[in-house]
């Protein structure tokens, strides 16, 4: 569920233009401190949403 929260904050955030790399590096430092469970694997759906994020595809 904290990961959800942080996640509508990151899309609000970037509809506001804010760097996509910023946004995945703050949701990674964020989530991850109090669950790092979402990003133990490079293939989680999390980390390929961020990647995706990353490189403009959203």
């Amino acid at each position: 569920m904290y990961a959800l929260v942080e996640f509508r904050k990151l899309e609000v955030d970037h509809d506001n233009d804010v760097d996509p790399e910023e946004l995945s590096r703050r949701f990674k430092q964020v989530v991850g401190a109090f669950d790092p469970i979402p990003f133990a694997h490079e293939d989680s759906q999390w980390n390929l949403s961020l990647e995706e994020l990353e490189h403009g595809m959203w």
